[in-house]
């Protein structure tokens, strides 16, 4: 039975955006669960120093990537909604092409980066030495996020959701199959296990891009000869967009990523391997989410674009019950039961990650109630806003983590994230929500 109407949902937007949503969320259930066991099968064939130590080089080498990663996909699906709106796909085409050029750019940028930083502050984070290669590896490896990225935007834009998630599907069970067959027969093996690990994530971009090319040709192979010069009148929006989004992605990121490294930094690889596993877990609740959060994008960039804020005030206010009501029932078994959940899922060597658990269960579920807080500040085009939001919560957040981490550990690091992002969020929902109600006061 669809989402819309199991909720006996009305009107028109809220049944598009459950409608992008319903038919893809048995495959991010699926996706979730797979992902989930894989996290076990590492977690418990490594043990907690190697699983932390593995994490702590994923979260240096992703912080850097993301770091370099201007919100170029938010560009493109705000500015080409709009051509898709006006049909037209000469400058469609042209924006894609600059997005690539962008992305393969910066992907270049961020691995030079890693490879200087990672001789500079090797021993800050991590007190084993010969790890180096392995960080250089992964860097390398993982830069095809940057081409996975516009993959990944072109599906959203053209709202091919059921392709993009039967390929993530397929990815995580590759994936999977890969690293768990590794592990399984070389358990505490660093070396094969790693090797493993770029392995599956080269064969995920490969069957991503190749899929993504496949799929969307056809939308945009007449218009493909088109230059990059047919939206010179656009660039300087363009670019002022992309660059006042890209200090708050910035800050966010740092927010969202930066944690794993402070306790890394203060604490060593055990807390972070408790720390991490406690995260994967809360972050698991976002199952619903996630498809959501992808699908209202382009949703509410094309409905402001066509200054359709009524219908947008209705949809948000029926997600925003629904969630609530759900997530508060949700939140009540989790605190009751996070103990048990641990020792079920990553054993008894594992149990302190209870402690920073319910913490991280808070934040996920702050998300997924107020999921439509971001989308809706990007497609206002509140960047400025979003910059200045995100490093006060940054600031605060941190402080809070830093002052904590010496006493509290992995918990202390989970209640600095839960304030920062909760600034972000409250702050962003409540002005989002204001400036819709007053933009239709004034129609």
């Amino acid at each position: 039975m669809r989402i819309n109407r199991l909720l006996r949902v009305k009107d028109l937007e809220t049944k598009v955006l459950f409608k992008n949503t319903s038919w893809v969320l048995a495959a991010n259930i699926l996706r979730a669960a797979l992902l989930l066991l894989k996290g076990i099968i590492i977690a418990r064939g490594l043990g907690v120093e190697l699983y932390g130590t593995f994490n702590i080089i994923v979260a240096f080498v992703g912080l850097i990537h993301q770091f370099f990663s201007f919100p170029i996909s938010s560009t493109i699906i705000k500015h080409g909604a709009a051509y898709l709106a006006d049909k037209d796909m000469g400058k469609l085409v042209a924006i894609i092409k600059s997005g690539l050029l962008a992305l393969f750019s910066l992907a270049v940028l961020s691995t030079l980066c890693v490879i200087a930083l990672t001789f500079v502050m090797y021993d800050v984070f991590l007190s084993e030495a010969g790890l180096e290669w392995y960080i250089l590896l992964y860097a390398v490896v993982s830069a095809t996020m940057f081409v996975d990225e516009m993959s990944s935007t072109l599906f959203r834009l053209f709202y091919k959701f059921k392709q993009n998630s039967i390929i993530i599907l397929v990815n995580v069970i590759l994936e999977l199959g890969i690293v768990g067959t590794v592990v399984y027969m070389f358990p505490s093996n660093f070396k094969y296990f790693f090797i493993a690990i770029l392995a599956s994530r080269l064969l995920s971009s490969i069957i991503l891009n190749s899929s993504a090319l496949l799929l969307l040709k056809s939308k945009i192979v007449g218009a493909w000869n088109t230059s990059v010069t047919e939206i010179r009148e656009d660039w300087k929006q363009l670019i002022n967009f992309t660059l006042a989004n890209s200090g708050s992605r910035a800050v966010k990121t740092l927010i969202n990523n930066g944690d794993v490294l402070l306790l890394a930094a203060v604490g060593g690889p055990v807390p972070v391997a408790f720390y991490n596993i406690a995260k994967k877990l809360a972050q698991s609740i976002l199952i619903l989410v996630d498809p959501l959060t992808n699908t209202i994008f382009p949703q509410l960039s094309l409905l402001i674009a066509k200054n359709r804020y009524r219908e947008i005030k209705t949809m948000i206010r029926k997600v925003t019950g629904v969630f609530f009501v759900s997530s508060a029932l949700f939140f009540v078994g989790v605190y009751l039961l996070r103990e048990r959940i641990i020792l079920l899922t990553y054993g008894a060597e594992y149990l302190n990650a209870s402690k920073p658990f319910i913490y991280l269960v808070i934040n996920a579920i702050v998300g997924a109630v107020l999921f439509w807080n971001l989308p809706l500040i990007l497609s206002l085009g509140m960047a400025r806003f979003r910059f200045i939001i995100n490093i006060a919560s940054l600031l605060v957040g941190g402080l809070v983590a830093y002052f904590l981490i010496d006493s509290m550990g992995a918990e202390g690091t989970a209640i600095g994230l839960l304030v920062a992002n909760g600034i972000v969020v409250f702050t962003f929902s409540g002005v989002a929500y204001s400036i819709i109600d007053k933009r239709i006061k004034n129609e």
